[in-house]
């Protein structure tokens, strides 16, 4: 629905108007102005603090649910030796304190359920915009990996 896609919101352009108040090429990638977003939504800096805000409390839970079943369901030889890393990748992402994660030979100790909500997790985490990209597919991502812990927590 945006005209030129990415480019529409992160290469802004203004004209030149003084040496105060210089063009900008918008090669800095940067949202500058939501005017764009005001022929759709009539309060975008507003959605833009729900959106974000109701996004990192999703993901804060997702990892709150993978953390509990590190902590609790995982394989004792996973539990033992990593923790709370016990359902992280090999190379842990940002979410998890310091140290490694299971080794590649290990990973296949860790349910397939458990594997999917790490990836949409991090697809969503590692994406930066918090939802401000897609915000429906941002929540049934992080929605699906709710339910894929929840089942392995039932087991």
């Amino acid at each position: 629905m945006i005209t030129n896609q990415c480019v529409g919101c992160h290469m802004q352009t203004t004209p030149y108007v003084s040496d105060q108040k210089p063009a900008n090429s918008g090669h800095s990638f940067r949202v500058t102005s939501f005017e764009t977003c005001r022929q759709c939504h009539p309060d975008p800096e507003g959605l833009v603090v729900f959106t974000t805000g109701a996004v990192s409390n999703q993901i804060s839970y997702v990892k709150w649910g993978l953390d509990v079943w590190a902590s609790t369901k995982a394989p004792e030889a996973l539990r033992l030796k990593y923790g709370t890393r016990a359902w992280e990748y090999t190379t842990p992402g940002s979410l998890s304190p310091g140290g490694p994660g299971p080794t590649t030979s290990e990973q296949a100790l860790i349910p397939d359920n458990i594997k999917k909500a790490r990836f949409d997790l991090y697809l969503v985490l590692y994406d930066g915009s918090f939802g401000i990209h897609n915000a429906p597919l941002a929540t049934t991502l992080l929605d699906s990996s709710l339910t894929w812990i929840q089942a392995e927590l039932k087991k």
